[in-house]
């Protein structure tokens, strides 16, 4: 049996906060705490960098398959920000996190140069078969909602630790605290979408589950990152 919207919304949620890795993998604590080294900090930034440049493309395919009018549109700000920075008055996502990079010793050519271990490739893998070839309300469920998702709550305080631990400065985590606001708007166009669409038995099941394996592959991702450079 189905549940009612606001059930089902607020289960989904319940589900990204406990299976998170933005404030709940392991790896994000050693880096919270000032415990990972410059080192590790460095693998930990060409990884993450892959994946921001190419979460875009992720957003504009939703777009471009979107039937809603009006929450295509949502979706088409949500690129433009990506992609340019201007709604939050900054610059493009992707150079925001290259500050990130720079703060912690990286040059801008060996983050672009950067190889993806092997979770990075699965979890960009994950990114173009979940906007392109699920179903669009399962694809807006993995992006929306369990990536987005994610981040509010956690991504603040991860930007604080930067700056107490590694010494960055404003500029050098404006990729964190930027995305704590925008994410929180964009997630909750995820869920608008889900939650007004999804209602019956069947496709909730389906949307859980795209938030469940979307889950798991960013949970992967971490554990790659952490296997290489964790210790």
């Amino acid at each position: 049996m189905a549940l009612t919207a606001r059930e089902f919304g607020e289960s989904l949620m319940a589900e990204v906060r406990a299976g998170r890795s933005f404030g709940g993998h392991p790896l994000w604590f050693k880096i919270q705490e000032g415990r990972l080294g410059r080192q590790g900090l460095q693998g930990f930034a060409r990884q993450f960098f892959l994946q921001v440049v190419e979460f875009p493309r992720a957003v504009s395919a939703l777009h471009s398959r979107c039937p809603d009018l009006e929450e295509r549109r949502k979706l088409a700000e949500s690129v433009y920000e990506e992609e340019t920075g201007k709604l939050s008055g900054s610059k493009a996502h992707p150079e925001l996190f290259l500050d990130f990079a720079a703060g912690v010793g990286l040059g801008r050519e060996e983050v672009l140069a950067a190889e993806p271990l092997p979770s990075t490739a699965a979890l960009i893998h994950w990114f173009e078969y979940s906007t392109k070839i699920l179903p669009f309300l399962e694809g807006v469920a993995a992006i929306n909602l369990a990536a987005e998702g994610q981040v509010v709550g956690a991504f603040g305080p991860f930007a604080r630790a930067l700056q107490k631990h590694y010494g960055l400065s404003e500029a050098g985590v404006a990729f964190w605290d930027i995305h704590e606001l925008a994410d929180a708007e964009h997630s909750n166009v995820g869920d608008h979408i889900v939650v007004r669409h999804a209602t019956t038995d069947e496709l909730q099941q389906r949307v859980r589950t795209a938030v469940r394996t979307s889950l798991g592959m960013w949970w992967q991702f971490f554990e790659g990152m952490d296997e290489r450079y964790g210790v």
